[in-house]
């Protein structure tokens, strides 16, 4: 894990994480000790696929399609 001195972070915060590899550390360090550690996190992947609600609807009215009263028509 790479360090990096607490003045030289507080100067530009933004460029120490967007240096680092997903999954990567850096210690945030004042006068040789540690006083926080900075992770950039893992992309996620949050995007829509065909077939991933698959298997997740446990209950659907058998009437779920018909038409409603006309009340709303």
């Amino acid at each position: 894990m790479s360090e990096i001195q607490i003045s030289d972070a507080s100067q530009d915060l933004a460029s120490v994480p967007a240096g680092l590899a997903p999954g990567e550390e850096v210690a945030i360090v004042d006068h040789g000790k540690r006083v926080a550690v900075i992770r950039k996190e893992q992309e996620q992947d949050f995007s829509c696929k065909a077939g991933s609600a698959s298997g997740k609807i446990l209950f659907m009215a058998d009437d779920f399609d018909s038409p409603l009263n006309g009340e709303f028509t």
